[in-house]
């Protein structure tokens, strides 16, 4: 009796032992515990690639190397900007002078228009002497921001028929880019004026000619006024209030601008546009 006894307690025993062994082996196989490990990874994974360190230090180092090049100008000296006008290509460019000393840092750069006769706008290195707000050209034409750089040779807006800014020939706008003058060099009134402003006596002025020539600064096309526009004797750039292409009421005569006598020229004096 007692033997039987022993063997049924042995079996129950190896029956116990083989469950826990079963339980174990099923446990490793679960599914869900294959996802948990699966999620864990990737979570991991996921947090690693988005760590961009790298990327953020590039931003900063060109944000400021942008800000040393703006500040680069020697705003100190007594010609900050030089000026460089591509006869060729008809685009001028606005150089500033470095620490050094050196017209390094395209600055601006401005569509133009020079002679349609290429000789009548002269090649070399001039400088900028006489200005006027209002000037009388050769030809009976006005001229606003007239600049003087060379005997007859001007930097100057668009031509006027009279020595208002509602006078705009507006069909000399409209050829801003191709040589069109009678020697000097045309601008925007809003370019024109910048130079005016910034650029004092003795400021360098370049000619050259290059065809081909791509500026270092992307040169602006002009929007050519129509026409039919009401608003085509204004240059739309302008920033007279009463330029009707800022939104503002313009007359026909209001807040125009008339030249001095001590501005004026006698046919003797006048010069080539």
């Amino acid at each position: 009796m007692i033997k039987y006894k022993n063997h049924i307690m042995l079996g129950i025993f190896s029956t116990t032992i083989f469950i826990m062994f079963l339980a174990l082996v099923l446990q490793e196989n679960n599914p869900d515990n294959i996802t948990n490990i699966e999620t864990c990874t990737t979570v991991n994974v996921t947090t690693r690639e988005t760590t961009t360190v790298p990327e953020t230090t590039t931003v900063e180092e060109t944000t400021k190397k942008k800000v040393k090049k703006k500040k680069a100008i020697d705003h100190k000296a007594k010609h900050p900007y030089m000026i460089k006008i591509n006869r060729a290509e008809n685009f001028a460019v606005v150089y500033g002078i470095d620490k050094k000393g050196v017209y390094s840092i395209p600055h601006k750069a401005f569509i133009c228009s020079t002679g349609k006769d290429p000789e009548s706008t002269p090649l070399g290195t001039f400088s900028i002497s006489e200005r006027y707000d209002w000037r009388l050209m050769v030809d009976n034409t006005y001229a606003q921001y007239a600049i003087r750089i060379y005997g007859q040779i001007m930097l100057h807006s668009i031509p006027y028929q009279y020595a208002t800014n509602d006078s705009l020939e507006y069909w000399e706008y409209n050829k801003l880019g191709t040589a069109s003058s009678l020697g000097c060099i045309r601008f925007r009134v809003k370019d024109i004026k910048w130079i005016y402003d910034h650029c004092n006596e003795g400021t360098s002025v370049t000619i050259y000619s290059e065809k081909g020539e791509k500026s270092p600064i992307k040169v602006k096309k002009i929007k050519k006024i129509k026409e039919s526009d009401p608003y085509k004797t204004w240059d739309p750039t302008d920033s007279n209030i009463s330029n009707p292409w800022k939104n503002h009421t313009a007359t026909a005569n209001s807040d125009t601008k008339q030249v001095p006598t001590t501005e004026q020229t006698s046919a003797t004096e006048q010069i080539n546009e």
